[in-house]
């Protein structure tokens, strides 16, 4: 007789013992996926730093070989000229209008010696920057245009919200439609938008937005 109660006291035991594990299995879980949640974030703030740092840059490497040959580049009808014959001028109307402009951009300021390479460039979060003139009819004159290559959205709404916050300094409420950095829906975006009339839509964690910012 005490013997099976010393049986059913180890399975008690046993019993028990497996629930207080699986609780501190459950907690470490916890811990982790909120340190994976918080280094997510952590990455997606240095990311945005980038890119704030790459549309200056961009801008600034622009408005130096305006400032040193007159025109844009891209756009440049002398380059071929300036640079060797292999270059591809543009056709000089002050718009970088096509796809073959949007492509010489690089290769003109490259060749110029204000930037590294004559590839367009990449941002921390992937695809690429484009140089654009007018996207939309409310957004005139030339943005930097930075999507996926398709012209598929490349950020989430989180991240389009916490440029939109690094741009203006801490101010989170303002209208992705205005201003010199503009979100809009990607190509991508047939289930679900990126925007949902002037809010970022953030029921979403795909990469459904793209981004503009004003040269």
């Amino acid at each position: 007789m005490a013997f099976k109660s010393k049986i059913i006291l180890l399975r008690i035991q046993l019993k028990a013992f497996s629930l207080i594990e699986l609780s501190i299995v459950l907690v470490i879980m916890g811990v982790l996926m909120g340190a994976v949640f918080k280094g997510q974030d952590l990455l997606d703030v240095a990311k945005i730093r980038s890119v704030v740092n790459d549309f200056q840059h961009i801008k600034i490497a622009i408005s130096t070989y305006r400032d040193t040959y007159g025109s844009y580049p891209g756009d440049d009808p002398h380059a071929h000229e300036r640079f060797g014959s292999t270059i591809r001028s543009g056709d000089g109307n002050n718009i970088i209008n096509t796809t073959d402009e949007q492509a010489h951009v690089w290769i003109h300021l490259n060749k110029a010696g204000d930037i590294e390479s004559p590839e367009p460039p990449e941002s921390k979060f992937g695809g690429n920057y484009t140089i654009v003139y007018q996207p939309t009819e409310s957004m005139p004159g030339h943005w930097i245009r930075l999507s996926k290559n398709n012209g598929e959205g490349l950020l989430t709404p989180k991240q389009a919200q916490k440029l939109m916050t690094k741009v203006d300094e801490g101010t989170a409420a303002r209208n992705p439609n205005d201003g010199l950095l503009r979100i809009t829906n990607g190509s991508n975006t047939v289930s679900e938008s990126c925007l949902q009339g002037v809010n970022l839509n953030m029921n979403t964690r795909n990469q459904v937005c793209i981004v503009y910012m004003k040269m």
